[in-house]
């Protein structure tokens, strides 16, 4: 894990291709800031992620790019057009609901056709559009089928499908998993990923779900009380978090507080009273020394082992307290004698290939000098 030293606050993401791009987009509400300054882009044909807590701005921002709120500030371009002045109707854009809101009276066909027909097509041109968009999803055999025939994940590609079918420029989507069960969930979520691509929209989806924007989204922006903590993939989200909101929103993480005891060019060093050893970081940072700081170390990059590793830094003794068993994995509970407690991920076939680690044992928890992150408070 790369070492970064970051603050909480807004980040703005720039890039080449700045397909949709929102710069310091505020909205308040009575005297309340849902949003405040929020600036990212989002690249043409990748899935982009809004994830935060409840009022977190997310939603908002959504409304704010589908045109059922106007900004308060700030300004909204897609494909080189301003469009935060436009209304709802007159915007190259449409989103799937968390409800996905299909018409019971119609069939699976006619809900697809509902947004075709506003637009006075001709009768062949729906009819082979209608045709192209449930071939995408995989439903043309349940074409004369009503939503109340058809499971959760089979409504989810209708209300997809019929989002599509327009072309519009992008798509959004309003906590799209968020009607189906935790198993159908898992499911539908690369199921949704593969149609998107292969209908080549740019997507922009609200989630308050780790796990759904870690695996659908592209990118991720994630948001905390009207800001845009930070922007990355996946992978620079999870490792690379840029502040103690980041770390702790997602995942579990370690959180130990210490002062920069060494600032070289090559290391730092970090002495914690939760500690009994220095924390020894392989990358410096420089300008820190004296500072407070928080040391981020996620459960899966902690070892313990029965015998005292042999490294002078980054180590703790202590006693196995807990064990929550997962079935893939087993987290381990293990707390030092001055009271602290780290938790330690295991495969469950690294554990009973391993020492054989049980509740009371006495370890020693160790881990590498690049394995978490150094973050200012």
């Amino acid at each position: 894990m790369v070492t970064a030293a970051g603050a909480g606050g807004p980040t703005k993401e720039s890039g080449a291709d700045n397909y949709l791009s929102i710069e310091n987009l505020s909205k308040e509400f009575d005297g309340f800031l849902a949003l405040d300054s929020a600036s990212l882009s989002v690249r043409k044909g990748e899935i982009f992620a809004l994830l935060g807590g409840s009022g977190s701005g997310k939603s908002t921002l959504l409304r704010c790019l589908a045109g059922f709120e106007k900004p308060s500030s700030g300004r909204i371009r897609l494909d080189g057009q301003s469009i935060e002045q436009l209304p709802p109707y007159e915007r190259p854009i449409n989103m799937m609901f968390q409800s996905y809101a299909l018409f019971p009276h119609m069939t699976v066909e006619q809900n697809v056709a509902f947004g075709l027909k506003q637009d006075t097509l001709s009768r062949d041109a729906i009819r082979k559009r209608v045709g192209e968009m449930l071939e995408l999803v995989q439903l043309r055999k349940l074409a004369k089928r009503k939503p109340d025939q058809l499971s959760g994940g089979q409504q989810q590609r209708v209300a997809l499908a019929r989002s599509l079918a327009k072309g519009p420029k992008l798509l959004l989507l309003d906590e799209p998993m968020g009607a189906l069960d935790r198993k159908l969930r898992s499911q539908m979520q690369l199921e949704l990923v593969n149609i998107i691509e292969t209908s080549g929209v740019t997507c922009v989806m609200v989630t308050h779900d780790q796990e759904e924007a870690m695996t659908m989204a592209t990118r991720i922006a994630l948001m905390d009380q009207g800001w845009i903590q930070q922007i990355g993939t996946p992978d620079e989200i999870y490792e690379q978090p840029t502040s103690r909101f980041a770390a702790e929103f997602i995942g579990s993480v370690n959180m130990i507080e210490g002062v920069v005891e060494t600032d070289a060019p090559g290391f730092i060093t970090i002495r914690s009273t939760m500690l009994p050893t220095l924390i020894h970081v392989g990358h410096g940072i420089s300008g820190f020394g004296g500072q407070e700081v928080a040391f981020a170390l996620r459960p899966e990059k902690v070892r313990i082992s029965k015998q005292e590793p042999d490294q002078p830094y980054n180590k703790a003794k202590g006693i196995i307290e807990d064990i929550a068993y997962f079935g893939s994995h087993s987290v381990f509970h293990v707390r030092s004698p001055n009271g602290f407690k780290l938790l330690v991920n295991f495969t469950n076939q690294q554990r009973w290939a391993s020492e054989g680690f049980t509740w009371n044992d006495e370890v020693w928890m160790f881990w590498k000098n690049d394995d978490g992150v150094v973050l200012t408070v």
